[in-house]
């Protein structure tokens, strides 16, 4: 057996960006309309969205739990032509500075008939 582990990092800026990328999917509607301004990690994945609509004089806070998230890095991963295995285990680990997907791939051997 062959085992592959990467393990890609999304920095608070690129989570920023992925983010953005989600709040402009045709009929979501997990996310309103306004200025993302803070994302923050959860432990175990999630993430917490704070949003600036128009007119309103407080932030909106929109919590992610990690399998939305993943959905979420997964999207973000297509738009910037980052491969990601369709059969692959994917885990979510969160840090201060963003969040950590480990992506597991085994892929069984074999050897030549003799």
């Amino acid at each position: 057996m062959i085992v592959e582990t990467r393990t890609l990092f999304f920095s608070n800026s690129a989570l920023l960006k992925a983010v953005a990328w989600y709040q402009k999917v045709p009929h979501q509607s997990d996310l309103p309309l306004g200025v993302v301004t803070a994302v923050a990690p959860k432990p175990g994945g999630g993430l917490t969205i704070q949003i600036q609509q128009s007119g309103a004089s407080k932030t909106r806070e929109v919590v992610f739990l990690s399998s939305k998230t993943l959905g979420l890095l997964l999207l973000f991963c297509r738009r910037q032509k980052i491969p990601i295995p369709r059969d692959a285990s994917k885990e979510l680990n969160a840090d201060d500075d963003g969040l950590s997907l480990t992506i597991r791939t085994e892929t069984m051997t074999a050897a030549p008939m003799r």
